[in-house]
């Protein structure tokens, strides 16, 4: 989590202070000095004492969930008025709207890394970024500047990455990348598409305030970036991974007077519906279980788990209301008709935090999650 002290002695804007709370609701969860390694196996045997089965996860919207469909559509074509006003439409399978499997499996993989000592899960260490987003101070050029993440916590690991090519190279896999999949590995765990049930759906557009495009450089740490005076811009060490505070919905950005704020509209699952996940699963120890039950919103002090699009203004909080997971032995899965038995979810959890969650990073992640946003 960010050092408040840190940034005033670099002359950085105080994190802790209330518009800072508010135009950037989020803090960071520590990253390790070097990742934790995972329990990965092969795919081609269910694993002897392990557990292959099914988890199913059953969620109830506390906020508006939109998980984009990536298109615009009309308010009377998503049923939300007679208008032709187009708004952002939302993922849906034979006209129901779904959590796909892959926006609950990035979710709470992001999780599952935090709480794990995982590698920090990034495509690449660099991005572009337009010149007026980069502070003053390192601003060398006019047009758009480099930024390049040079945290060794990130770049030992990314560049290891991607050469998993024989049953030696699994010991190389973080907590994360063994269970969710990496280049060259494949997954252990798969989720079906939420199902979504709605008693009574949205009448109208929902109006949020518009997101920026993230940028690279609020990751450094105060005084761990320089500039080369040519463009580039350096991070030695970023803060962690970034979670978003809890808080209401921000419907506008109050930065344009004359027209009342700027805002977008939005279809949406409305508040109160539950969302169905089915999850199947194979050669999970029982800590890696546990773990993911905790990274899926399992337990008292797993902090607050958001779904889909708007994150940073309120959107698509979550309770997990109901849990449960059958799973057999590894060398019982292919046995003619034999039944899974229950598997006691809370042993998993206690588990997982004696040999695989590091306690300390899911104390953070709560304290982040569920800190409130203060009101605009």
């Amino acid at each position: 989590m960010r050092d408040r002290k840190a940034y005033e002695a670099h002359g950085r804007n105080d994190p802790t202070a209330p518009e800072q709370l508010r135009e950037h609701p989020y803090d960071f969860v520590s990253l390790p000095p070097r990742p934790a390694r995972g329990d990965a196996v092969g795919h081609h045997r269910y694993a002897p004492g392990r557990l292959t089965g099914t988890l199913r996860l059953v969620y109830v919207t506390v906020t508006p969930l939109h998980v984009g469909s990536g298109v615009f559509e009309t308010a009377r074509e998503c049923g939300l008025g007679e208008r032709s006003t187009p708004v952002r439409g939302i993922a849906r399978r034979q006209g129901r709207p779904v959590l796909p499997g892959s926006g609950w499996k990035g979710t709470v993989r992001t999780r599952y890394e935090a709480i794990t000592r995982s590698r920090l899960c990034l495509v690449d260490a660099g991005s572009r970024e337009p010149a007026f987003k980069v502070p003053e101070a390192l601003r060398s050029v006019r047009g758009s500047h480099k930024v390049v993440v040079e945290d060794p916590r990130v770049t030992r690991e990314l560049s290891a990455m991607g050469t998993i090519r024989t049953a030696d190279d699994l010991g190389k896999l973080s907590p994360a990348d063994a269970l969710f999949g990496c280049m060259g590995y494949r997954a252990r765990v798969h989720p079906s598409d939420g199902e979504i049930e709605v008693a009574s759906p949205a009448s109208a557009p929902l109006d949020v305030a518009p997101l920026e495009s993230p940028v690279m450089h609020r990751l450094a740490q105060p005084g761990a970036m320089t500039s080369d005076g040519r463009g580039t811009l350096r991070i030695a060490r970023i803060e962690g991974r970034k979670f978003y505070y809890d808080g209401p919905i921000v419907h506008s950005r109050q930065d344009d007077r004359a027209t009342g704020g700027r805002y977008e509209l939005i279809d949406h699952v409305p508040p109160g519906a539950t969302i169905t996940v089915a999850v199947r699963f194979e050669s999970l120890t029982r800590a890696e279980l546990g773990a993911l039950l905790v990274g899926a919103g399992y337990g008292a002090h797993a902090g607050v788990v958001r779904f889909g699009g708007f994150k940073p203004v309120g959107l698509g909080k979550v309770e997990l209301r109901e849990a449960r997971a059958t799973a057999g032995d590894g060398r019982e899965v292919r046995r003619w008709r034999r039944e899974h038995a229950a598997v006691d979810l809370d042993a998993a959890v206690a588990e997982a935090k004696e040999k695989l969650i590091d306690v300390d990073a899911l104390a953070e992640l709560a304290a982040v999650t569920t800190r409130r946003r203060p009101e605009a």
